[in-house]
């Protein structure tokens, strides 16, 4: 499922738990492999009535792969995500469950995503059918918010993370 954005987030701007999940990470790393400046977000994997499924998807290694509109970020004035991003996904509870880097992007039309990305989503039966399925219920009630009459025409941005911090 797509992310809901928070708005252009930084470090500074993260809750307590998240800055200190944050942290957690960065002492991890060699100083010279430390970001520096990033962008960082800490959203639910989906809504909040399957973050914990979803997140449980990527924390197995299952998913690896998330994608949202164009049309949605251009609506709502966001960045379109880019490699290097990062992303604290958190829990039903509000509770940071693991720390993904966007390692790569690519766009499609709705009409022409391949079955890969419904593989490397890793929800559901991973068939093409099955997230055509549940995407189109998924953005169904923002189309007309994001001016999107035709959702097959709209365009999808698919992120591939890697989880970096559990």
């Amino acid at each position: 499922m797509a992310f809901t954005w928070k708005g252009d987030l930084k470090v500074n701007d993260l809750k307590q738990n998240e800055k200190d999940f944050w942290q957690k990470y960065i002492v991890t790393l060699p100083e010279h492999e430390r970001p520096t400046n990033p962008h960082v977000e800490a959203q639910f994997a989906g809504n909040r009535e399957i973050t914990d499924d979803l997140l449980e998807l990527y924390l197995i290694g299952k998913k690896t792969a998330g994608s949202g509109l164009v049309e949605d970020y251009i609506s709502s004035g966001a960045p379109l995500p880019k490699v290097g991003n990062y992303w604290i996904l958190l829990n039903s509870r509000d509770e940071p469950g693991c720390i993904l880097r966007t390692e790569r992007t690519i766009t499609h039309k709705f009409k022409d995503v391949p079955v890969e990305i419904a593989i490397a989503e890793g929800e559901g039966d991973l068939s093409l059918a099955y997230w055509r399925h549940v995407h189109k219920e998924f953005f169904r009630p923002f189309l007309s918010r994001w001016n999107v009459e035709n959702i097959e025409e709209a365009t999808v941005i698919t992120e591939f993370f890697k989880v970096v911090y559990r």
